[in-house]
C-alpha cells in the first residue's frame, strides 16, 4: 500500500528537547507530529520545510500573562506568536471592581468563547480568586471546566485583590483535594502599604523611592508564607515572576517535601534592572520592581539549578499613556495627557509591562549565548515544564509522535535589534528597546498550520482552541519532585 503524504516535512534541523540537541527530521500530519527522525527524507509530503542551520523547538508556552487592557487576547497572540510563542494561559478574573456583575466563572466562560473567536494561538486558562470570590463554590466548578489553576495575590489590599490568609489555605484545601495548583503572587501587601504610606507622608514620591518601597524581604516573608499554606493543606503551589536573590533559599528549603513547588521568573527579572525605574519612571514600574544586577545573576543560578522551573512573560499591554497616569485593567482606558511623566507620584502609576514577544529571543542571547544555561534547560523551562505543570504535556511542550504539531525554527544566527516599532502588539514601548541580541524565531506552527513565516502572519482568527488543564496529568502528579 501506497503511503498517503504528510502535510510537512520539516528538514535538516537541530531538534531540541530538554534530554539533549539532535540532527532530526519532523514529519507533521493531521495537525500531529507523526515521526521524529534523523533522516526522513525519503517519507512522501506535501510541503517540505528547510531547517537546515536552524534549531527546531517545541513551541514556547507562556503561562503567565494578562491580555485585559490595551492588547486584548487577539493583538497580544499576534505579538506573542511573533516571539515564538504558540500557547499562552492568561489570567482571567471577576470584573465586580469594575462594577461589571458576575462570578469569576462567568467571567471565565465568556473570555473562553470571545478566544475562541478572536486569538490567533491556542490557550489555557488560570482564575484569579480575589476575597469576595466563594471558593467553596468556583473551585470545584473551574476545575470541572478544565480550569485548575489559581492565582491568589498576598499583595494590592487597597486595590480589593489580595486574598485573605484564612480563605487562601481555604482555596488550597479544595485544590489539593479536587487536583487543582495555587498559584501566588507572594509579596506582603501590608507591609507594602506601610511602606508607601510612610514614603508618601515624607514627600519621597519619585521614581527612586518606588524600589525601596517593595523591598525583597517582603517578597521572601511571603513566598515563604505560602510555601508552608501549602506544605500544610498538601496542595500544589506554583509561585509567580520571582525576583528576590533570597528567594532561591525558600525553594531550597520548601521544594522536594510534601507537595511539589514550583517557581517562576520573567525576562524583565533576568535582564532589567532598577537602573531601568530610574531611567524611565512609570514604564518601568512593575510588582515586584525591578531588582539589582545580583537579583538577575541569582535567577538564572535558580534556573540553572532547578530551583526555578519555568520562565513567562507576565504581558499587560499597556501604553504609555496609561503607565504614567494610574490607567489599571479592564474597564475604561484612563488617557490623562494633562500628566506628564515626572508630576504624578511613582505609587500611582500602573504595574506592568509589555514582554511577550521579547522573551524568547532576551532569555536565549542572555541565557543560551551568554552561557548561563543550555538550549536544552531553555526548552525545559520554557516549554515543558510549563506543559507539566499544567496539565497539558505532551499534547504540548514537545516534539514527539502524537503531540500537537506546535513548534518554532530558531535561527540562532540572526542579529537583530528589540524596539517598540518591530513589534506586533498595540502597546507603543518595551523597555527592552534598543537591545542587540542574537537569535529570532523565524517560523511557527500550531497543530500542523503555519503561523508566522517570512515574517507575516499566515494564522487566521477562529482556529485558536481552549486548552483544558488535565488534572490527572498536572503538577501534584509529580510527586513532589523537579518535573525535568
Amino acid at each position: 500500500m501506497t503511503e498517503s503524504a504528510a502535510d510537512y516535512l520539516i528538514e535538516g534541523g537541530l531538534v531540541v528537547s530538554g534530554a539533549g540537541v539532535t540532527r532530526r527530521d519532523v514529519l507533521v500530519r493531521n495537525g500531529l507530529i507523526s515521526e521524529v527522525g534523523p533522516d526522513l527524507s525519503g517519507r512522501p509530503s506535501k510541503r517540505v520545510v528547510d531547517a537546515s542551520g536552524k534549531y527546531v523547538l517545541p513551541g514556547i508556552i507562556d503561562a503567565h500573562n494578562h491580555p485585559v487592557n490595551t492588547d486584548k487576547i487577539d493583538t497580544f497572540s499576534i505579538s506573542a506568536a511573533f516571539g515564538g510563542i504558540t500557547t499562552v494561559i492568561p489570567f482571567i478574573q471577576n470584573l465586580r471592581r469594575h462594577g461589571i456583575a458576575g462570578t469569576t466563572f462567568d467571567t471565565i466562560q465568556g473570555f473562553i468563547e470571545e478566544a475562541e473567536r478572536i486569538s490567533y494561538l491556542d490557550f489555557g486558562v488560570h482564575a484569579i480568586l480575589v476575597g469576595d470570590d466563594d471558593v467553596d463554590d468556583q473551585v470545584p466548578r473551574l476545575i470541572k471546566e478544565g480550569v485548575i489553576s489559581f492565582k491568589m495575590f498576598m499583595t494590592y489590599p487597597r486595590r480589593g485583590m489580595m486574598m485573605p490568609d484564612d480563605k487562601m489555605l481555604r482555596a488550597m484545601t479544595l485544590a489539593s483535594h479536587q487536583g487543582g495548583v495555587a498559584m501566588v503572587h507572594a509579596e506582603n501587601g501590608y507591609c507594602i502599604d506601610f511602606m508607601v504610606d510612610k514614603l508618601t507622608a515624607e514627600g519621597k514620591t519619585s521614581r527612586e523611592h518606588y524600589a525601596p518601597s517593595q523591598p525583597r524581604i517582603l517578597e521572601v516573608e511571603a513566598a515563604s508564607r505560602a510555601a508552608t499554606y501549602a506544605r500544610v493543606t498538601n496542595c500544589p503551589l506554583y509561585i509567580v515572576h520571582l525576583s528576590a536573590r533570597e528567594v532561591l533559599d525558600v525553594l531550597t528549603r520548601f521544594k522536594g517535601g510534601g507537595a511539589p513547588l514550583y517557581g517562576e521568573t520573567c525576562p524583565q527579572y533576568l535582564d532589567l534592572t532598577n537602573q531601568a525605574m530610574l531611567d524611565h519612571g512609570p514604564l518601568a514600574k512593575i510588582g515586584p520592581p525591578l531588582r539589582e544586577p545580583a537579583d538577575n545573576e541569582a535567577m538564572w543560578r535558580g534556573i540553572a539549578e532547578r530551583l526555578i522551573d519555568t520562565v513567562g512573560s507576565d504581558f499587560c499591554g499597556f501604553n504609555k499613556s496609561q503607565k504614567h497616569s494610574g490607567g489599571q485593567s479592564v474597564g475604561p482606558i484612563v488617557d490623562r495627557p494633562d500628566l506628564d511623566e515626572g508630576s504624578a507620584s511613582i505609587f500611582d502609576a500602573s504595574f506592568g509591562g509589555n514582554w511577550a514577544e521579547q522573551m524568547l529571543p532576551v532569555v536565549y542571547e542572555e541565557g543560551v549565548n551568554k552561557g548561563r544555561i543550555t538550549l536544552p534547560r531553555l526548552v525545559q523551562v520554557m516549554c515543558e515544564n510549563p506543559a507539566k505543570i499544567f496539565g497539558l504535556y505532551p499534547k504540548k511542550g514537545v516534539l514527539q509522535p502524537g503531540s500537537d504539531a506546535d513548534l518554532v525554527l530558531f535561527d540562532p544566527t540572526l542579529r537583530h535589534t528589540l524596539g517598540a516599532e518591530s513589534q506586533h502588539c498595540l502597546s507603543d514601548f518595551t523597555m527592552f528597546e534598543g537591545k542587540e541580541v542574537l537569535g529570532k524565531p523565524v517560523f511557527s506552527m500550531q497543530r500542523g498550520e503555519t503561523v508566522i513565516e517570512d515574517g507575516e502572519l499566515k494564522r487566521a482568527q477562529g482556529k485558536a482552541k481552549f486548552l483544558p488543564g488535565n488534572s490527572d496529568l498536572a503538577a501534584f502528579a509529580t510527586g513532589g519532585h523537579a518535573v525535568d
